[in-house]
C-alpha cells in the first residue's frame, strides 16, 4: 500500500511541473515566407504603376498602414456608386493582406533575381519622416514578371523584396523595392518616371 501512494503523489508532481511549465510558456509566433513569381498581363498602353508607402500615423482617427500596390491592367469594381481600381499584387501591413489577381497574372517557373543589378543607383528612400512613399509609372513590355518574397509574422507583413522585369527573352529589369513598414528603398529603371 505504501508503494502505490509514491506512485500516485510521483505522477501528482510530473503533472504539476507540465501544467506550469506549458503556462509559463509565451506563444510562438508563426513566421512564413511566400517567395513566388508571376507573369502579369499588362493593359495596352504597356506601362505599370507602382505604389509604395511605409505605415503613417493615424489622419483623422484613420490607420494608413504601409502597403505595395502592383498595377499592371486597369479594372475597377463598383462600390457605393464608385469606382475603384484594383492593383494585381497587393499587400498591407495588415494581417492576411495578401492578393494576387490570379486572372491578369500566373504562376511563372522563370528566375528573376532580387537584386538592383541593371537599375539606376542610388535608390529612392521613403520613411515615416521623409517622403513617405516610392511610387513610380514604368513603360513596360506586354507581360511583367513579379517576383515577390514577402516575409510575414502571424500572417502580417514584416518585411519583402520585389522585383519586376519585362517577361521577353532578355528579361530586362524594370524595377526593384525593398519594403519595410518603416522603411522603403526603391530603384526604378530608365522606362519610369517618378509619381507621386
Amino acid at each position: 500500500m505504501k508503494l502505490r501512494g509514491v506512485g500516485v503523489v510521483v505522477l501528482f508532481v510530473v503533472v504539476t511541473v507540465t501544467v506550469v511549465t506549458n503556462v509559463g510558456a509565451a506563444p510562438a509566433s508563426s513566421a512564413k515566407v511566400v517567395d513566388r513569381t508571376y507573369s502579369c498581363r499588362v493593359r495596352p498602353a504597356r506601362y505599370i504603376d507602382l505604389e509604395t508607402s511605409v505605415t503613417l500615423p493615424p489622419e483623422n482617427g484613420r490607420p494608413r498602414p504601409g502597403q505595395v500596390r502592383v498595377t499592371t491592367v486597369k479594372k475597377g469594381i463598383q462600390r457605393n456608386g464608385m469606382t475603384f481600381y484594383v492593383p494585381q499584387v497587393f499587400f498591407e501591413e495588415k494581417t492576411d493582406s495578401l492578393d494576387v489577381d490570379r486572372a491578369a497574372c500566373r504562376r511563372s517557373s522563370r528566375r528573376v533575381p532580387l537584386k538592383s543589378a541593371g537599375l539606376p543607383t542610388p535608390g529612392e528612400t521613403a520613411t515615416p519622416t521623409h517622403t513617405g512613399s516610392v511610387n513610380g509609372r514604368c513603360s513596360t513590355a506586354k507581360r511583367v514578371l513579379v517576383h515577390l518574397k514577402l516575409t510575414m509574422t502571424n500572417g502580417k507583413p514584416e518585411k519583402a523584396l520585389f522585383a519586376i522585369r519585362n517577361d521577353k527573352a532578355k528579361s530586362k529589369p524594370v524595377a526593384f523595392y525593398r519594403w519595410s513598414p518603416s522603411k522603403i528603398v526603391g530603384y526604378l529603371g530608365n522606362t519610369c518616371v517618378e509619381t507621386s
